[in-house]
């Protein structure tokens, strides 16, 4: 992905090709020529999608600056309790049943927390704490840092590459939204104020149950050192991936986060072209969307992005997609499995919008429950795990525009 200075430098550069244009003109007492003005307004177009390119690039790139220093694990600060703590260990408590030592005590403190939170836990809890702090886990019998889970888990969220705002350890969120707000002009003395008919709501997110079941075997928990750091990796990645599938599908998934997709204002139904894509985003601005101040970015399923990726391949001229760039019509381009999940098979889908609209949280901490009977006659011990996490979107309808091809 190209950077915002590779940007300021292209235009940079075609800058200099207008001044010399118009220099060349006045240098000689004459008005551009049929050429020269042809050759302007092409330059000119281009500084002017370059400068809009540039913009785009340093807002993500101030996003992956953010994110680059949230996933850095910090520790030399965080208590020396919270930092060895383990999952495995509170696994072997949650099959032991014996409750001791750090994981009694971070028990009682997510319990402590839940009477804030509303949390109700059945196994062994872990609290918030330990989920947002980064921690030290061992390999090849070396001590290394850990990424905390919840930083592993906004790292798998694709809605969060794109622009999207993760929260973690919270209680209840609420959003302000603003709609219809006039202004205009009055007179120094006399005349009316505008109409008051704008409206003040709120985007309110609030915990939802969602369960990770992962089968381990007696010997694998007990012996295995290194299965800490897998058990925290994929616990984040199936949490990231199911949240996700409920927050892109085409409709709502019972008991889950409303979708966004499901919720965007329908932009297109035509197969993935430039002419469907420029609907989609005139769609969005049509509604009165901002490109300044916004994360504008494509978010496709894998038909789509292979069409896109096609099309881009066969086009000489002003090509669809930039692979370099991974770029779509000038905007940042992402794919996921989770678009679309339960759509119709080989139709493509895809949504165009402002990602900083969407928020996701992540509530509390974790409860760990033991199941050592369901799988045992297969030497197997079943592990649920539940977290309470929540997405949505302000101004989901306006923010959002979607391709379903029909």
């Amino acid at each position: 992905m190209k950077t915002s200075n590779f940007y300021n430098e292209e235009r940079a550069t075609v800058i200099e090709n207008l001044t010399a244009i118009v220099d060349s003109a006045k240098a000689e007492g004459r008005e551009l020529t049929e050429g020269e003005s042809t050759e302007f307004d092409s330059l000119n177009d281009k500084a002017t999608a370059l400068e809009a390119q540039s913009k785009r690039a340093a807002s993500f790139e101030a996003i992956n600056a953010a994110k680059a220093e949230k996933s850095a694990p910090v520790i030399e600060n965080t208590p020396k309790e919270i930092r060895e703590y383990s999952f495995q260990e509170a696994m072997k408590a949650a099959y032991s049943g014996r409750l001791d030592g750090l994981v009694a005590e971070m028990d009682q403190e997510a319990r402590n927390e839940a009477r804030y939170t509303g949390q109700s836990f059945k196994g062994i809890a872990i609290p918030s704490s330990i989920l947002t702090r980064a921690q030290v886990g061992t390999a090849a019998g070396n001590a290394t840092e850990v990424m905390s889970w919840t930083d592993q888990l906004e790292q798998n969220l694709v809605l969060a590459s794109a622009g999207a705002n993760f929260y973690a350890g919270v209680n209840n969120m609420k959003f302000p939204v603003f709609s219809a707000i006039n202004s205009g002009f009055v007179p120094e003395a006399g005349g009316s104020a505008p109409a008051a008919n704008g409206t003040a709501s709120g985007l309110t997110l609030s915990p939802k149950k969602l369960i990770s079941i992962v089968n381990v075997s007696a010997e694998a928990m007990v012996q295995n050192a290194g299965i800490e750091n897998a058990l925290r990796r994929n616990m984040a990645a199936s949490v990231a991936s199911t949240l996700e599938n409920a927050l892109l599908d085409t409709a709502d998934v019972s008991n889950a986060p409303a979708s966004i997709f499901a919720d965007a204002a329908a932009g297109s139904t035509a197969a993935i072209s430039a002419a469907s894509l420029l609907e989609l985003e005139t769609t969005v601005l049509g509604n009165g969307a901002q490109l300044e101040g916004g994360r504008f970015a494509y978010l496709m399923d894998m038909d789509a992005y292979k069409l896109v990726k096609t099309l881009a391949q066969v086009s000489s001229v002003s090509p669809l997609y930039d692979s370099r760039d991974k770029t779509a019509n000038g905007y940042f381009t992402f794919v996921s499995g989770n678009v679309a999940a339960s759509g119709a098979a080989g139709k493509e889908h895809a949504l165009f919008g402002d990602f900083s609209k969407v928020h996701i949280a992540q509530f509390g901490g974790l409860d760990v429950l033991v199941d050592p009977y369901t799988d045992g006659g297969v030497g197997q011990t079943r592990m649920i795990l539940t977290s309470l996490v929540d997405g949505d979107a302000v101004q989901n309808t306006t923010a959002f525009a979607s391709l379903i091809e029909a």
